[in-house]
């Protein structure tokens, strides 16, 4: 069984005592960044650095120094994109990945602008309302477009990640999938998720207790908690595109001019990239 990554804020005291351990690190603030790739690495591999700010995208001092390691940068609002033009060359030689909130209309212009100059990024999905109808716009251009463009996520993740008879959590894109990464507080309490950990919905407490979690009956469940979520007679367990979303909507009222006709859409979507794939595959065969 692989052993879940850790994501937890930059703790020097905690990762003292977790050893040999991958780590996501989030921290609120771009000051941090190099004490923690500092830190981490002296007895752990440091997977990445998520950072949450009030900034702008645009307004973003960026530093070339950052280049080594993976930044994964979630920011409310673009700005300006004659403020960021500017940095797009320092950006391309950084291994950053930029999400913005899906609740800025603008920003779906945003990351189709970055993804055009090759910079990788993805909708960050922090509060509602959300507009389908960009949000549907934005999975076109990321899966069908022709002209070569950078990832755009949650669709590309999904788009190669597609089970065609299983689940697809594209939580993991944002470290939030239970099955491949825990969540820990400076407290040492854990949580599958990071809402969870907000929550106070703790599974256990104590760094030395990580290691047996996998061994929880809760941990176990998980597994499992797809297929019954298939069995409540509810919109979302008739919806044909469950397998993708796993009802990370349910709470929608209004489920079909909203979240369903959208998931549809995106299930074709992966249907025709690993059409695509099996094409290019035959090919290469022959």
């Amino acid at each position: 069984m692989i052993k879940p990554v850790l994501v937890c804020p930059f703790n020097r005291k905690l990762m003292d005592k977790i050893k040999n351990t991958q780590f996501i690190i989030t921290v609120t603030g771009f000051d941090d960044i190099h004490e923690v790739i500092k830190s981490v690495h002296r007895t752990n591999e440091l997977l990445g650095i998520k950072i949450h700010t009030e900034k702008t995208l645009s307004s973003i001092d960026f530093d070339k120094n950052w280049e080594k390691f993976p930044l994964f940068i979630y920011a409310e609002n673009f700005g300006e994109f004659l403020e960021l033009f500017p940095k797009t060359e320092i950006i391309r030689n950084l291994n950053v990945h930029f999400f913005l909130s899906a609740h800025n209309e603008f920003n779906f212009t945003g990351l189709k602008i970055l993804a055009s100059l090759r910079i990788h990024c993805g909708l960050w999905f922090d509060k509602l309302p959300v507009s389908w109808d960009l949000m549907n716009d934005l999975m076109h251009y990321a899966i069908y477009s022709k002209p070569k463009h950078a990832h755009i996520e949650p669709f590309k993740w999904l788009a190669e990640h597609y089970a065609v008879n299983g689940y697809s959590n594209y939580d993991a894109v944002y470290f939030n999938d239970p099955i491949k990464f825990l969540h820990i507080n400076s407290n040492e309490q854990v949580a599958f998720t990071a809402d969870d950990l907000l929550n106070n919905k703790f599974i256990a407490e104590g760094a030395e207790n990580i290691d047996s979690i996998q061994n929880l009956q809760e941990y176990k469940d998980l597994s499992h908690s797809r297929y019954e979520s298939m069995l409540k007679m509810d919109d979302c367990s008739f919806c044909s595109a469950f397998r993708i979303c796993l009802g990370k909507f349910g709470y929608l009222k209004d489920k079909k001019t909203t979240c369903q006709p959208f998931f549809a859409d995106l299930h074709d979507a992966c249907d025709y990239h690993l059409s695509g794939k099996k094409t290019k595959e035959n090919i290469l065969w022959q």
